[in-house]
């Protein structure tokens, strides 16, 4: 989905959407491919000479969804800090 941007704030341009193109005379026998963008489609069309593209927009954009929360007091309480014994290890000398 672009934007672009006016004077009172943002304004959406175009829907989401994809590119397909049939392809005509693949060597591997591919009938499809999906483009982002536009200028790719052409693209694959003009190296597969008899191929056409369309442009497919992607069903219902999303709708925003209200979630419940729960507020909580915060914990002003740190939590307890584990205080391990000292080693009783030596440094090896290897030499």
């Amino acid at each position: 989905m672009k934007l672009r941007k006016q004077e009172q704030g943002l304004v959406k341009t175009d829907l989401p959407h994809y590119y397909e193109v049939k392809i005509k005379g693949h060597p591997n026998g591919v009938p499809q491919m999906h483009c982002g963008q536009e200028r790719d489609a052409i693209d694959m069309c003009e190296r597969y000479p008899g191929s056409e593209y369309t442009k497919i927009y992607l069903p219902h954009p999303p709708q925003t969804v209200d979630v419940p929360y729960i507020r909580v007091a915060p914990d002003l309480e740190l939590p307890m800090q584990q205080i391990l014994p000292e080693s009783e290890l030596e440094p090896i000398d290897l030499k």
